[in-house]
């Protein structure tokens, strides 16, 4: 790793942090695979399914379609929730982009997200991705602003069709969405919070501690000695660790890494509505 112009302090911050993505990552691919094997089970009962339809008209049309469109939201989701480095980069693009945006407005608004220096993929890349998942419509324009679409191109030769195109947007989709809604911050922090009660305080006091950027360790002599970590396990039984409630947070949008652990702006948003002083 470089080093140069970097102090003792914040290397061990950056490698704290590098240790952290390791960490969610390998869980995640854990939860991933058992998700596919699940989907699996659930795939051949729906094939059986299909199988055993009667003929239809219009309602067979209909359910097809909202099948379509459930299966584009759960492929796009996947795509969003793959890398816990990109998860925040994405939901922000999709609400960012609910209005057309010109792909170089949201090329820069991308880079400016908290998250994005410890990104592993250029902001043009994640922008593709999502437009190939299909959270986004990709759109060429003409020098006037206007669409183009494949009727216009129609006997043009490559150049000249190339010739067409002056710049690209991009637009949230319906899917897109969808997604941004199902996994909006707001509402995992909200689920987050009622999931089991008696921790509520403690999330609230982690995001207010960390109005401005937290070592692990600073977070760590915080909650040191609470009765939330003695009386209450992780799934294995053992006593809760103060990295569960970092980890929690981040992944409910609570919490970034930036520089540090440091409350999101929809956590402050949160603890503003709870009556937090420091919001």
């Amino acid at each position: 790793m470089e080093t140069k112009g970097i102090g003792a302090e914040e290397l061990i911050r950056i490698e704290e942090n590098e240790r952290f993505w390791e960490q969610l990552v390998a869980e995640d691919e854990a939860q991933e695979q058992a998700q596919e094997e699940t989907e699996g089970v659930v795939n051949l009962v729906s094939v059986d399914a299909e199988a055993n339809e009667c003929e239809g008209g219009s309602d067979a049309e209909a359910l097809d379609d909202d099948m379509a469109f459930e299966e584009a939201v759960a492929r796009l989701e996947r795509t969003v929730t793959a890398s816990p480095r990109h998860r925040e980069i994405y939901l922000k693009l999709l609400e960012f982009c609910l209005e057309r945006r010109s792909l170089a407005e949201a090329e820069a608004h991308v880079v400016e997200y908290p998250e994005y220096p410890y990104a592993a993929q250029p902001a043009y890349r994640l922008i593709r991705a999502l437009v190939d998942a299909g959270g986004l419509a990709w759109m060429e324009l003409a020098e006037d602003g206007s669409i183009i679409y494949p009727e216009d191109k129609e006997g043009l030769t490559e150049d000249e069709a190339d010739d067409l195109v002056a710049s690209f947007a991009v637009e949230t989709t319906p899917v897109g969405d969808q997604v941004r809604d199902q996994l909006s911050p707001e509402r995992r922090l909200s689920d987050l919070l009622d999931k089991v009660p008696q921790r509520m305080g403690t999330y609230m006091d982690v995001m207010e501690f960390c109005s401005e950027p937290r070592s692990y360790k600073e977070v760590h002599d915080l909650l040191q000695g609470r009765d939330v970590l003695r009386l209450t396990s992780n799934a294995d039984g053992q006593p809760l660790q103060p990295s569960f409630f970092l980890d929690m947070l981040e992944r409910s949008g609570g919490l970034a890494w930036n520089k540090g652990w440091k409350v999101t702006e929809k956590g402050k948003e949160l603890l503003a509505r709870m009556g937090r002083a420091s919001a």
